[in-house]
C-alpha cells in the first residue's frame, strides 16, 4: 500500500546534498496518496516534518492544493454559488475574533460567505467555532447544509472535520509532532466551495508572498492575503498592514498605516459578549470598532474592486451601517 509514497520521503530525506524539494507534479501525487488513505502513519509524520524543517515551496504548495481541490470536488457533486471563502484556522489569543463580525456584515449586505476552520483542543485561544455558537449562528455539517445556510442567511460555517476527516487528522498531528505542518497552508488555500473571492490570514513573515505566488500558478480568480491578528484574516489596527492581492491575473500589494482613531486592546477581557454588544450597538468597543472596520475595508475592497484606503473605509462604513442590529436575536 505504501511503496508508492516511499519515493517522496526519500527525495526529501537524502541529506543536505542529496535531498531536494518536490516538483508540483510530485507534490500533487503525494497528497493524492495521502487523501486516498494509501500512506502509513509513520511515513506521513516523516514526510510533513521533513518539509516543515525547510518550509514548503511554492511548487509544493501548488501541488498539495491542486490535489486537495481535486479530491474534494469528487466527494460531493452539489454545486452552488459562494461569493467569499474565509478560512479561520489560527484562533485568537490576545483579542476576540472580530473578523467574524466583518464576515457577517458582508452576509447582511447580500454576499454569500462561507467560513471554515479547525479548533485545537486544549489551546488557550478562542477559535471561531466557539464565537459562532455564542452568537447563536448555526454550524453546518454537510455540503447540503452549507448551501441551505448561505441561501437562507448569507453565511455558513463548517469545520474541517466535516469537510474531510483526513485533513482534520493531519492538522491534529500538531499534537503528536509538536509543530504545525504545511497542511495549515493547504486548508487556507483549498477554497473548498470554489468561491469567487478568498481571504487568507497568515502569521509568519513570507507566507503572504508564498500564498500569492501559489495563487498565480493555480490561476485563482481573486485572493487577498495578509499577516493578520494571531494569524487570522483580521487587520490589527495597532499595526501597519501589507495587503497582497492576486486579481484578474495581476499580483499587487499596498500598505495601510495603523488606525488613527484611538483604540485599546483588552488582552484580559475575552468575554464574547463584547461581540454581540458591539454588533447591536449596545456598547461600542474601541478596539473592535477599528478591527472590524479595517478588516471589512480590506475584504470589501477586494470584492468590490475598490483601491484606495479611504474608499475602502467608506465602503466598509456603508456595509456596517446596513447590518441588522437585532439579527442574532432572530436566529436564536
Amino acid at each position: 500500500m505504501s511503496n508508492a509514497f516511499t519515493q517522496y520521503v526519500k527525495i526529501l530525506g537524502r541529506g543536505k546534498k542529496g535531498s531536494r524539494s518536490l516538483t508540483t507534479e510530485e507534490a500533487d501525487h503525494a497528497m493524492s496518496l495521502i487523501l486516498n488513505g494509501k500512506v502509513e502513519p509513520e511515513q506521513l509524520g516523516a514526510f510533513w516534518m521533513l518539509i516543515r524543517i525547510r518550509e514548503e515551496t511554492v511548487e509544493e504548495t501548488v501541488g498539495f492544493t491542486e490535489a486537495t481541490r481535486q479530491f474534494l470536488s469528487g466527494k460531493d457533486p452539489l454545486e452552488f454559488h459562494v461569493d467569499l471563502d474565509w478560512p479561520a484556522y489560527a484562533g485568537k489569543r490576545n483579542e476576540l475574533p472580530w473578523f467574524l463580525l466583518a464576515a457577517l456584515a458582508l452576509a447582511n449586505y447580500g454576499k454569500k460567505v462561507v467560513m471554515h476552520g479547525h479548533a485545537f483542543e486544549g489551546e488557550e485561544r478562542i477559535f471561531v467555532n466557539e464565537a459562532i455558537k455564542r452568537l447563536g449562528l448555526p454550524i453546518s455539517h454537510t455540503r447540503q447544509e452549507v448551501k441551505e445556510k448561505v441561501d437562507e442567511i448569507g453565511f455558513a460555517y463548517i469545520s474541517l472535520e466535516s469537510i474531510d476527516s483526513t485533513l482534520s487528522d493531519m492538522m491534529n498531528l500538531k499534537y503528536t509532532l509538536g509543530l504545525r505542518s504545511p497542511v495549515n497552508t493547504v486548508v487556507r488555500m483549498m477554497n473548498p466551495f470554489q468561491a469567487d473571492h478568498s481571504v487568507h490570514g497568515v502569521f509568519h513573515r513570507g507566507y503572504d508572498v508564498l500564498h500569492i505566488s501559489a495563487c498565480e500558478q493555480l490561476n485563482d480568480p481573486s485572493v487577498l492575503v495578509f499577516r493578520g491578528g494571531n494569524g487570522e484574516a483580521e487587520v490589527n489596527p495597532e499595526r501597519e498592514v501589507t495587503l497582497w492581492k492576486w486579481q484578474k491575473g495581476v499580483a499587487s500589494w499596498t500598505s495601510w498605516s495603523k488606525a488613527e482613531k484611538e483604540h485599546k486592546r483588552l488582552k484580559h477581557n475575552l468575554d464574547l459578549t463584547r461581540l454581540t454588544d458591539h454588533w447591536s450597538g449596545l456598547q461600542v468597543d474601541q478596539f473592535g470598532e477599528q478591527a472590524v472596520r479595517q478588516t471589512l475595508a480590506s475584504v470589501a475592497g477586494l470584492m468590490f474592486g475598490v483601491a484606495s484606503h479611504e474608499e475602502c473605509l467608506s465602503l466598509a462604513d456603508d456595509i456596517w451601517s446596513k447590518r441588522d442590529k437585532i439579527w442574532f436575536s432572530k436566529l436564536i
